[in-house]
């Protein structure tokens, strides 16, 4: 009879162990990783050209900016939009253009922080004269250590390159 009590309560350490072995490999495999070796890189402040002015073509939305239209030279890679990221939201954006038609994308931004402006830009590549469908793809990250990706947004509208 005592050796029946000592085999249940082996039995039932062992399972006790199992558990808490199971919970704390449960917790490992999902808790949220830190990500050690990716550099965050955020685009420097850019000053408004004094020459140009803001085009009329931009429309500012209620949390994402919105662009009608964006117009850019033929035939060069540096080129003059406004891009921006309202002060009021406490979140980084990372703002990339993207052609449907060829399923590419033509520029990716670094980090823009909260109140940045970017008034000068580098495409991927140079453009041809013509109208084009562009969407304009926001993704938005926490403005804290952890950059925790948020909701994000597209924004479809013309490229007009002259």
């Amino acid at each position: 009879m005592n050796f029946l009590k000592s085999k249940k309560k082996i039995i039932l350490i062992l399972l006790i162990i199992v558990i808490i072995a199971g919970a704390f490999a449960i917790y490992q495999y999902t808790r949220p990783k830190e990500v050690t070796n990716y550099d965050v890189e955020f685009e420097t402040d850019q000053e408004k050209p004094e020459d140009e002015s803001t085009p009329s073509s931009v429309e500012e939305g209620i949390q994402i900016p919105g662009y009608e239209s964006v117009t850019i030279p033929a035939g060069t890679t540096d080129v003059s939009v406004e891009l921006m990221n309202p002060e009021e939201y406490n979140v980084y954006f990372e703002i990339s253009f993207y052609l449907p038609e060829t399923d590419e994308t033509i520029y990716t931004s670094k980090m823009i922080q909260p109140g940045q402006h970017l008034y000068e830009i580098t495409l991927d590549k140079a453009m041809e004269a013509g109208e084009y469908p562009l969407t304009i793809r926001y993704a938005t990250y926490s403005a804290d250590e952890a950059m925790t990706p948020r909701n994000g947004a597209e924004v479809n509208c013309t490229l007009i390159v002259q």
